[in-house]
C-alpha cells in the first residue's frame, strides 16, 4: 500500500487543505505508455482537439470543425 498525504498552503484558502490518498497494488496491472514530446502542437479545449499553426494561432483539426469558444480567455487588444 502507498499512502500519499498532500497539504496545500494558499492565501486564497481560509486554511491549509490536506488530502490523503491510499493506493493498492494491482496483481495484474495494465501499463499505458504516454509520450509527451517537446514541441507538441495539439491543444484540447473542452472535448475538442485543435492544433497550433506556425504563428501560434489555433486551427481546427477536422473539416467543418467550429472554432473554440473564447469566453473564458482574457481578451486584450493586439
Amino acid at each position: 500500500m502507498l499512502y500519499d498525504q498532500i497539504t496545500t498552503y494558499d492565501h486564497a484558502l481560509t486554511r491549509p487543505w490536506t488530502v490523503v490518498r491510499v493506493m493498492r497494488r494491482e496483481h495484474k496491472p495494465i501499463w499505458v505508455e504516454s509520450i509527451c514530446a517537446e514541441g507538441n502542437v495539439h491543444v484540447s479545449i473542452g472535448h475538442r482537439q485543435y492544433m497550433l499553426d506556425g504563428d501560434g494561432e489555433l486551427m481546427p483539426m477536422m473539416k467543418d470543425q467550429p472554432p473554440p469558444s473564447l469566453k473564458n480567455f482574457n481578451q486584450t487588444g493586439k
